[in-house]
């Protein structure tokens, strides 16, 4: 089972993660997907991943600009599924417009973390986004 879905575009952003996993004590176990469809498909095992072994992640960290389909059509599709009801979705984003975040709360994101600029402030955020999502998660 893998613990954190990353949907993300940006190779830079993709690295800084790796990096700021990396350095966690017990590091989850993630897989980085680059498309809003792939992740779609993934997550209700569709297309590519239909027969495959994949396990729902405990945590799905999602841009929302995304090539395919966006970060919203990702949470209005998943959502919309009884596999996806209960995945706990976490918009990661650039954008700070209270639209946006209205918009994605009203699609079902049960939070929403707008990507800070420096190094050191990411690296807080992921970990403290991690540990809350997947962490408290392994003692319920």
């Amino acid at each position: 089972m893998i613990d954190v879905l990353y949907v993300e575009d940006n190779p830079d952003d993709v690295d800084i993660f790796k990096r700021v996993v990396g350095k966690i004590e017990q590091p989850p176990s993630y897989k980085v997907l680059n498309t809003g469809t792939e992740a779609v498909d993934y997550v209700l095992r569709r297309g590519t991943y239909q027969n495959k072994d994949t396990s729902t992640p405990k945590m799905l960290l999602l841009d929302l600009n995304l090539p395919g389909n966006n970060g919203f059509e990702v949470l209005q599709q998943i959502r919309s599924h009884t596999q996806g009801r209960t995945l706990p979705i976490v918009v990661y984003s650039t954008s700070d417009n209270p639209k946006d975040m209205r918009e994605a709360f009203d699609l079902g994101a049960n939070a929403y973390l707008i990507k800070p600029g420096g190094y050191r402030e990411v690296s807080e955020m992921l970990r403290r986004a991690i540990d809350f999502w997947v962490a408290q998660q392994g003692h319920q």
